[in-house]
């Protein structure tokens, strides 16, 4: 039985094409997701690539379940006791400092026994709006969920981010069953105006995909609020490391191969940046029990936007499958 529930509605443009790819990855390879139907969901989220120099956006989201967490939280506090028991955090950016880029294997050997779908969204920096018109249309036609004089590359971040919260609630979450969602603390949900606004602005969306009239709560803060559980830098940061090695791998991995399925092989030798290559390996070394999707929207040469979904075999040279559906 597939995990991922797919949206006929071909009119919601990027978010229909990339669940369109997914769909049609995990039917060829049915174990490419795990359910998190049992107990409340739980979303933990992190971003990169917002600098200009980058090529890409990342925005990847840990799901699993609260019974699942909890059952796994004390490997967790057996990694912080051994390797940081300062409470420093995990970040990508701040692998160069010793005492993280030390901790970094045994935290990926325990995240790795996490049973959840850890899914990035890759998007190239040359596609354009994710709404018609683009984010000042948008402002102008959702003034709630904007805040007043909100610029306009904030404004297109609350738009994305919102996109892909409601793809996944709307593909993974069942009507009935209650969400939290624990997100980084950034520009586009640095006060609690925004939060509110943005909270509006991804209900709108979530009931455009799903048409649910009466869902079941959907709760959400960023890590630096105080009602914040204790875990939720941690589990965050699984987040931060796949947004921040995908970034990098961007331009090592396959895009587009004008066929519906495909397997490409692919070496780390060529991956410049240590961080990201420690972390792909660790990806495509296979046999964990977080499950791992790419999804990627890339322009081709002729300027189209296609989407593809992404995974590694167990095989580490070896990178598969994805609708390659052109939006």
């Amino acid at each position: 039985m597939s995990v991922w529930r797919h949206f006929a509605d071909s009119d919601a443009g990027y978010l229909f094409s990339l669940s369109d790819s997914l769909r049609i990855a995990e039917a060829k390879y049915p174990d490419l997701l795990v359910p998190v139907a049992d107990g409340t969901l739980i979303i933990a989220s992190d971003y990169s690539g917002q600098h200009k120099a980058a090529t890409h956006e990342a925005y990847a989201f840990l799901v699993t379940t609260d019974r699942t967490l909890r059952a796994w939280l004390p490997l967790l506090q057996e990694f912080r006791e051994r390797w940081l028991p300062d409470s420093r955090r995990i970040s990508f950016k701040k692998l160069n400092e010793p005492v993280r880029w030390r901790a970094l294997p045994a935290f990926l050997n325990t995240v790795g026994k996490l049973n959840g779908n850890l899914i990035t969204i890759l998007v190239d920096k040359r596609v354009g709006s994710f709404v018609q018109g683009g984010p000042d249309a948008a402002i102008k036609s959702l003034p709630d969920c904007f805040p007043e004089g909100c610029n306009l590359g904030t404004a297109e971040k609350m738009l994305r981010l919102a996109s892909f919260v409601a793809l996944l609630v709307s593909g993974l979450r069942r009507e009935e069953q209650a969400s939290n969602w624990v997100s980084d603390h950034d520009e586009a949900l640095d006060s609690h105006d925004k939060r509110e606004r943005f909270a509006r602005l991804a209900t709108y969306f979530c009931f455009g995909l799903t048409g649910w009239r009466n869902p079941a709560d959907h709760l959400f803060c960023t890590t630096e609020s105080p009602t914040a559980p204790y875990w939720s830098e941690d589990v965050a940061a699984i987040a931060d490391l796949a947004a921040g090695a995908y970034c990098q791998l961007g331009g090592n991995l396959p895009s587009f191969f004008g066929v519906e399925s495909w397997t490409a092989g692919i070496s780390s030798a060529n991956v410049e940046n240590e961080r990201a290559r420690v972390i792909g390996d660790w990806l495509a070394r296979g046999r964990l029990e977080l499950k791992h999707v790419l999804l990627r929207l890339e322009q081709n040469v002729e300027g189209d936007v296609r989407s593809s979904a992404q995974t590694f075999l167990s095989n580490f040279k070896s990178f598969i499958p994805g609708n390659l559906g052109i939006f």
